[in-house]
């Protein structure tokens, strides 16, 4: 798969790209981009601006905050799958190369923020060996951002609708490609 690359007309955004906003750096208060930004790439990719205060692995699924204006992503599936968030938004994390890792926030720093895909052929999510190609994800019930082919039962986890992986089977090692669709969170598996 070749590196994606937008091809938005807007000068600066860069996919691979994490911005860490620092109160001892020029930029506070903004980042370079508002949350919740679009941006269209090759590949048939579109991305969305997004801030988070954990580490996200490469290739992790996440969700994002139903606060209007927000875009905080937080992993998928874990210990917060109990409860289904229906319709919410999900996103995939990596970059170009599905090789990207979002760190968390240290010293005076005070987000991160980054490009997290929604459209379009994904070059990494992080799976489970039961995935594959073309079925319906789910979360897991131990794993925050990773998807895999098996439901949990009820109270453990949800469907991952609109989000598939184009390959034969899924591992844990990856890379995993996939396929997104304006993925978004389903009902209770």
């Amino acid at each position: 798969m070749a590196a994606i690359y937008s091809t938005t007309n807007t000068e600066g955004i860069d996919v691979n790209a994490v911005f860490m906003l620092d109160t001892s750096t020029v930029e506070y208060p903004r980042p370079p981009f508002i949350t919740g930004e679009l941006a269209f790439g090759t590949d048939g990719s579109a991305w969305v601006y997004a801030t988070a205060s954990i580490t996200i692995a490469a290739g992790s699924v996440v969700i994002l905050s139903a606060v209007p204006g927000s875009f905080s992503a937080a992993l998928i599936g874990g210990s917060t799958a109990a409860t289904a968030p229906t319709g919410r938004w999900l996103g995939v994390v990596g970059g170009s190369q599905g090789s990207m890792v979002v760190p968390a926030p240290s010293g005076t720093q005070t987000g991160s923020f980054f490009w997290v895909q929604r459209l379009g052929n994904v070059p990494n999510i992080k799976t489970l060996a039961t995935t594959t190609a073309s079925i319906q994800l789910y979360t897991s019930a131990t794993l925050g951002g990773v998807v895999t082919g098996a439901a949990g039962g009820a109270a453990t986890t949800y469907q991952v609708n609109g989000l598939v992986i184009s390959q034969a089977t899924g591992s844990a090692a990856g890379p995993n490609t996939g396929i997104a669709n304006w993925p978004v969170v389903g009902s209770s598996a």
